[in-house]
């Protein structure tokens, strides 16, 4: 269903690395939850994936692409996106990140039942079996099967015929509960107030720093990947919906933040915006700890209030997350989210 004309890479057929241009290929179908912009130094990676790492790639490309959309929900994946300007790319740093990083089988359900709502809300017939299998993590068939017969068995998915039946599932005959729905929003609810009173049981992490597409890979493959692996949760305030002003939005999810993480590299002419500043300088007032990093490149540009503080300077995404994860460890210890042995949970 994708316009994407080209085999997929990740799946389907392995690319020539040769091939692909320096500046990068789109490719990509529904499979892979969407397009992305294949890299030399990604395909190349692509060579040798198990069928786990194959649906951990698909799980996050997923991720990114249904967070592009958050502001249109109704946006059909197989439309020609208006951010393609946004594409994922898929570099080594990406794919090093994300190919091992499995999600917990209740994330798994979580976006599962999110494509099922979008595909719902965008007035599609039926939803899109390649679309639920990168949403679901999912490696085969079975793995998808097992998610539908969980949501028929609590309510949320009404239909899709009898296990016994040879063709199980049924896409076109699946309808969506109004159970589904409740409970994706009692989850965001609780990913937004896990923690209680007690900052040190909180698992958020408020990330304050430039929205350019320019710091796009900063964030999901640097700040974002070293907060997971540390054991908490990060939180960017365009990636969120909410009603209201964004400053109070703002000031309320600092509030309920473990600690933030400032990054400084903003345009070379003038440093970081301005918010930064302003959403490090309360996370100080209410003795909320900030971790500031920013681009080598661009240390010369940061405001001389903070310029005194202890900062992380990168060089590029794996750079920053080796540092930040690190730096999280050592000074403020593992999260509520960590493993008793530092390893993502696997799900079945």
């Amino acid at each position: 269903m994708s316009f994407n004309k080209l085999p997929c890479p990740i799946w389907d057929e392995l690319p020539h690395v040769w091939k692909i241009p320096a500046e990068g290929q789109i490719r990509g179908k529904n499979r892979t939850g969407g397009e992305f912009l294949l890299m030399r130094s990604g395909a190349d990676l692509l060579q040798k994936l198990t069928c786990r790492q194959k649906a951990n790639l698909s799980y996050w490309i997923y991720c990114h692409n249904l967070q592009c959309r958050i502001i249109n929900t109704h946006e059909k994946f197989e439309e020609k996106p208006s951010w393609a300007n946004e594409l994922l790319e898929l570099d080594e740093a990406w794919v090093v990140d994300h190919r091992d990083v499995t999600p917990s089988t209740s994330e798994h359900m979580l976006m599962f039942l999110r494509e099922l709502i979008r595909s719902d809300d965008a007035g599609e017939q039926r939803p899109d079996k390649d679309l639920l299998q990168a949403a679901g993590g999912c490696r085969h068939d079975d793995d998808l099967t097992s998610l539908l017969l969980y949501a028929m068995d609590r309510g949320w998915l009404e239909g899709g015929g009898s296990p016994e039946d040879p063709f199980f599932p049924r896409l076109n005959l699946i309808n969506l509960g109004l159970g589904a729905r409740m409970y994706v929003d009692e989850v965001d609810e609780q990913l937004r107030e896990r923690g209680g009173d007690q900052r040190g049981e909180n698992q958020q992490v408020f990330v304050a720093m430039w929205f350019d597409n320019s710091m796009v890979k900063a964030l999901e493959c640097g700040i974002e990947p070293a907060i997971r692996a540390a054991g908490y949760d990060p939180l960017r305030i365009d990636r969120k919906r909410y009603l209201g002003p964004v400053a109070d939005e703002i000031l309320a999810e600092i509030r309920k933040s473990k600690f933030v993480v400032a990054d400084l590299t903003g345009r070379p002419e003038c440093g970081a915006p301005g918010g930064v500043y302003y959403e490090a300088g309360f996370a100080h007032a209410l003795d909320i700890p900030v971790i500031y990093t920013c681009h080598k490149d661009r240390k010369d540009t940061v405001h001389f209030d903070v310029n005194h503080l202890y900062r992380i300077e990168w060089e590029n995404p794996k750079d920053l997350k080796t540092k930040l994860q690190q730096l999280i460890e050592e000074v403020l210890d593992h999260g509520p989210l960590s493993s008793p042995n530092g390893d993502q949970e696997v799900a079945a």
